[in-house]
């Protein structure tokens, strides 16, 4: 996880003025809808989620596939192509998606079905699809709502911005705008899912709105915009108390490959408690996934290549020996007996590597000595 965080919350960055958007081979021109004064909607959702209004907003109807090309045209313009492909890499690495999957066109493809709209701080336009029942256009009308009234005072466009090497901060980031939204319109979120993608989809509406709930519990409204201004890790998203009580990730050292001959074109992350939870879920359930996420302190990820071939580190430090103890146990059962992977611990540090067999001894020893 987590670049299809930033593709399921349909924000995105750049100029106000409307202008021709490009996704792929499409030229989308940007509309140039009317203005909705005195939107009955907005004003109920301001006064639900307590932001006043500070303009009005635009709404354009479009058909289910021009809501997707939208979609495309804030991944192409937000996300740079190599974190896309290097998310793909990670997670067929990792065995989660296999190796025929394209990353990419199948959540573009599981959208198609579910999304019904989206607001875009790009011309800070609301894009509803045209074939929703009576039903779902109220709900969906008022969800976006509630993501103009926080583009109008938290700047969307920024708190969304694309983070190198940082997905966890940009994870929690969207589990906080979905779960806020998700809660000032009182939906229900689903919890959980089939495959991968789904749940990877579904996470920050169902995290996010547990997280939103747990503060508004504490301080209302006012503790979640507080929220919206301070650091954020999953580990706070999954675990409320954490973020009230102030507690901050480690840094945890990024892994060398110098036993790799060969390999390059390093890339390195931090996928946080979240990411190594969806991970673990897909192999060993939801509910073992949680225990070995648990105590999640830090971590970080390292990919590099030697052409076609793909090599992976992932070293993760939990707050405990305790904690570790179990994170070894849950990852040993997921990756210990796949071929040419390798799980080892130090201290409370676990090392997850996926590579070539006859040198993850070497690199083990290298990374964690």
């Amino acid at each position: 996880m987590r670049v299809v965080v930033a593709l399921a919350a349909l924000f995105a960055c750049g100029a106000h003025e409307p202008a021709p958007v490009v996704a792929a081979d499409v030229v989308i021109e940007a509309p140039k809808p009317a203005v909705i004064a005195a939107d009955p909607v907005l004003e109920r959702m301001s006064h639900a989620r307590e932001l006043a209004i500070v303009r009005d907003v635009k709404r354009l109807d479009v058909d289910r596939a021009g809501l997707v090309a939208r979609l495309e045209a804030h991944v192409a313009r937000e996300i740079p192509r190599e974190e896309i492909r290097v998310e793909d890499a990670f997670l067929k690495a990792l065995g989660v998606i296999t190796p025929e999957i394209d990353y990419e066109r199948e959540v573009y493809a599981s959208l198609r079905d579910g999304a019904a709209g989206m607001y875009e701080p790009f011309d800070q336009t609301m894009y509803v699809s045209r074939d929703l029942s009576p039903s779902t256009l109220a709900t969906t009308v008022a969800h976006e709502s509630v993501h103009a009234l926080q583009d109008q005072h938290f700047d969307l466009r920024a708190f969304q911005g694309y983070l190198r090497g940082q997905t966890d901060t940009m994870v929690a980031r969207s589990c906080l705008v979905e779960g806020d939204a998700t809660e000032a319109t009182g939906e229900t979120s689903p919890l959980s899912a089939t495959d991968y993608i789904a749940r990877e989809i579904i996470a920050p509406y169902a995290h996010g709105s547990a997280f939103v709930r747990a503060l508004r519990a504490k301080g209302g409204w006012a503790e979640v915009d507080r929220a919206w201004k301070t650091p954020l890790t999953t580990e706070h998203i999954l675990h409320p108390d954490k973020w009230i009580a102030g507690e901050r990730a480690e840094s945890v050292p990024a892994p060398t490959f110098a036993a790799l001959d060969g390999f390059r074109d390093p890339f390195v992350d931090v996928k946080g408690e979240l990411s190594l939870r969806l991970v673990l879920d897909s192999f060993l359930g939801e509910a073992r996934a949680a225990e070995g996420a648990a105590g999640w302190a830090g971590d970080t990820a390292l990919l590099v290549r030697d052409g076609s071939r793909v090599a992976l580190a992932w070293r993760i430090r939990w707050d405990d020996d305790a904690a570790a103890a179990r994170g070894f146990a849950v990852l040993g059962e997921a990756f210990a007996r796949r071929a040419g992977c390798s799980v080892t611990r130090s201290g409370r540090d676990a090392l997850l590597l996926v590579g070539p067999a006859d040198r993850l001894a070497r690199w083990s020893k290298e990374v964690l000595r």
